[in-house]
């Protein structure tokens, strides 16, 4: 099993040979199939969304005060800059072209026995969570685009550790 937080398991599909319960990379769909975004970063890269090319669907791919471990387990949205206003990266950083983007996702994890035993399955107000909510608990993120006109990727749009 790999830690696909509950948000993004319809939309994240791993790639590679190297996913396992403590790491998964992967690309970014939509549920109408598409695989093209408009993504969307705040300064501080503490959130990040993306609008669907061909439907206009919009995903929440990350949220630091709700997503990994300080913002699910912990709570402690207090620890990042959550202010500011989506913007879009509408255009490759490489070629320049106004273009929809590839989105992979780079999410690491402690695993589940970490979780339980970190946890004791209880977030920080004291409610209660499932073995099943240690993918939820991820120690980092980390968001690529890839564009589909020159092929170049842009590495660590956002890079946030989250435990």
């Amino acid at each position: 099993m790999y830690p696909i937080p509950d948000h993004l398991k319809p939309y994240l599909t791993p790639v590679g040979e190297e996913n396992s319960e403590l790491y998964v990379h992967g690309a970014v769909h939509c549920s109408c199939g598409c695989t093209l975004f408009t993504p969307y970063v705040n300064d501080a890269g503490t959130i990040a969304a993306a609008k669907c090319h061909q439907c206009g669907e919009k995903l929440l791919l990350f949220h630091a005060g709700r997503h990994g471990w300080d913002g699910f387990v912990a709570k402690a949205d207090y620890l990042y800059d959550l202010s500011g206003k989506l913007k879009p990266i509408s255009a490759c950083p490489h070629c320049y072209a106004v273009t929809p983007l590839v989105i992979m996702l780079t999410i690491a994890s402690l695993g589940r026995e970490d979780f339980i035993q970190g946890s004791e399955l209880t977030d920080e107000h004291g409610r209660k969570l499932r073995e099943e909510d240690w993918v939820n608990a991820f120690s980092s993120f980390r968001m690529d685009i890839a564009c589909p006109q020159c092929g170049q990727t842009s590495e660590s749009i956002i890079d946030i550790e989250t435990a």
